[in-house]
């Protein structure tokens, strides 16, 4: 740590060489839409070998992941199938299972309206619907939203893959909830 080109001199980080030696510029930029930049080189990791579900052809990078999949093929009836005790609801993944078990315990309350939630992070998304805050913005048009999961979804809209088609007017959309939001709004209401 204490090396000349470590950037640390006597237990702390000399902050320009941190940024300047320590990180390329690729390592600040997040791939889920919230920037245009693609990785560059680093080709290997897409030849290393996947763990292929041999029950409905998907890969996974790890095997544990594989194992974690494997689990959502097992029948509601199977012996490894679990109950939960407060609801009798039927999980047959573990880590679903744990993660229900946690909706029965609403830990975190807004101070606002008081609606409770079973995660920190989720209380904490909650409170942009009274602040107003969407500091998740898209890269391709500028349209922000107040969470990660609905950028991702939006970020289906600038895919070259437009699977649902209105039967009125031939529009595309990617999401097939778009195309829902789009039957509900001008192109049947004119039609009617």
């Amino acid at each position: 740590p204490d090396s000349p080109h470590s950037g640390m001199a006597g237990g702390y980080i000399n902050g320009d060489a941190a940024v300047s030696e320590g990180y390329a510029v690729d390592a600040f930029f997040i791939t889920d839409g919230r920037s245009r930049r693609k990785v560059s080189g680093g080709g290997a990791a897409r030849n290393l070998p996947r763990h292929t579900c041999g029950e409905c052809g998907k890969s996974y990078a790890t095997s544990s992941n594989l194992s974690r999949h494997k689990q959502t093929h097992r029948s509601l009836d199977s012996k490894m199938a679990k109950k939960c005790p407060t609801c009798g609801k039927v999980y047959v993944s573990m880590p679903a299972m744990a993660m229900h078990l946690l909706t029965h315990d609403l830990k975190h309350k807004c101070q606002v309206c008081g609606k409770a939630f079973s995660r920190p992070w989720l209380l904490q998304g909650h409170m942009r619907s009274h602040t107003g805050e969407k500091p998740f913005g898209c890269s391709h048009c500028g349209k922000a939203f107040a969470d990660r999961s609905n950028l991702r979804a939006h970020m289906q809209t600038h895919s070259a893959f437009k699977h649902y088609k209105c039967k009125q007017c031939e529009k595309t959309f990617a999401l097939k909830s778009y195309l829902n939001k789009h039957y509900e709004s001008a192109c049947f209401k004119g039609a009617a």
